[in-house]
């Protein structure tokens, strides 16, 4: 039996590809995770899913309350070795920095560890925590070379860490709806590393030569403090130069409606691990703008899509308009 765990129960990029993968495992692998959305999602493709706690998704250290990220590991921790002991599974998959961590910087689970890891790499603390966790897997998945060069860049991993790409079924993305070319989509979760603040004023600079042009914000926000994220978006996109053109629906049950019906996909976040968004736009046969870095411009070539300099709007405005 091969147990997948993961820290986090909201469905993004990352959870997109674990209910993707996790059927090529065979047999009847099991899904350790809080209730939530990807839960949800797992079980409606016919994944036994087990119950975790819900904890917060914020990274803090140091004394008093700050410090509780550590004591919400530890937890976790204790919650996979209960599982190794009482499932006794042939493989743990440790999805995600926070699993990772938790699976593999205490003593051995008795079992090969997968280390799936899907993010850039935070803070000097953090970052030598998860790449001691690292080095005692078995092996390290990235998606990305971005991903593999931040965790590793020395090499010591050697072919114990392996670049695999997500894919797309393309044939999900079929249709023949024609997009609306004023239509500029940004599709992912609202948070404020993924720069939402950006498309904003790109937007608003490429409406000085394109003035019918519209922005739909899509995606929920993520982050305890997202909330006032979409406030302060919404008050922007209220302003004279943006007012009417900005839309923020929310998540949306169907993604691919929104891909096959936008004239392009932006993208903002400067240190996006990979851009399955970016992906599945192209999939969607739509063109893409994007920053020059990370994981999009491992994607992103000139037969569709544009780069733009990271976080200068007025760049990615200039490639809107193109």
């Amino acid at each position: 039996m091969i147990l997948i765990i993961t820290y986090s129960g909201a469905f993004g990029g990352a959870e997109r590809v674990l209910i993707d993968v996790a059927p090529a495992f065979g047999g009847d692998p099991v899904l350790a995770c809080p209730e939530g959305p990807l839960a949800q999602v797992a079980r409606e493709h016919g994944l036994t899913v087990l119950s975790l706690p819900a904890r917060s998704l914020k990274a803090r250290g140091g004394a008093g309350p700050a410090g509780l990220a550590a004591a919400r590991l530890a937890a976790h921790a204790r919650e996979i070795r209960q599982l190794v002991a009482s499932l006794d599974p042939e493989l743990v998959v440790a999805w995600g920095m926070r699993s990772g961590i938790a699976a593999l910087a205490g003593p051995g689970l008795g079992c090969p560890v997968v280390f799936q890891h899907n993010d850039l790499l935070p803070s000097r603390a953090i970052r030598a925590v998860v790449r001691r966790a690292a080095s005692r897997a078995s092996l390290v998945l990235a998606p990305s070379r971005t991903v593999a060069e931040d965790l590793d860049p020395s090499g010591g991993l050697g072919d114990r860490l392996m670049v695999v790409p997500p894919g797309v079924d393309v044939e999900r993305f079929a249709s023949r709806r024609a997009s609306d070319p004023s239509v500029v989509l940004v599709l992912g979760a609202i948070v404020g590393w993924k720069r939402p603040d950006l498309a904003l004023e790109a937007c608003a600079l490429a409406r000085r030569q394109v003035p019918g042009l519209r922005l739909r914000l899509v995606g929920a926000p993520l982050a305890e403090d997202g909330g006032a994220l979409v406030a302060e978006l919404e008050r922007r996109a209220s302003a004279p130069d943006l007012a009417g053109a900005v839309e923020l629906p929310g998540a949306v049950a169907h993604p691919v409606e929104e891909l096959v019906r936008a004239g392009c996909l932006l993208h903002c976040a400067e240190r996006e691990p990979f851009g399955m968004a970016v992906l599945e736009a192209l999939a969607a046969g739509r063109p893409v703008v994007v920053p020059a870095s990370g994981g999009p411009a491992e994607i992103v070539d000139d037969s569709c899509g544009l780069l733009y300099r990271p976080g200068d709007p007025a760049s990615a405005a200039d490639a809107i308009v193109k």
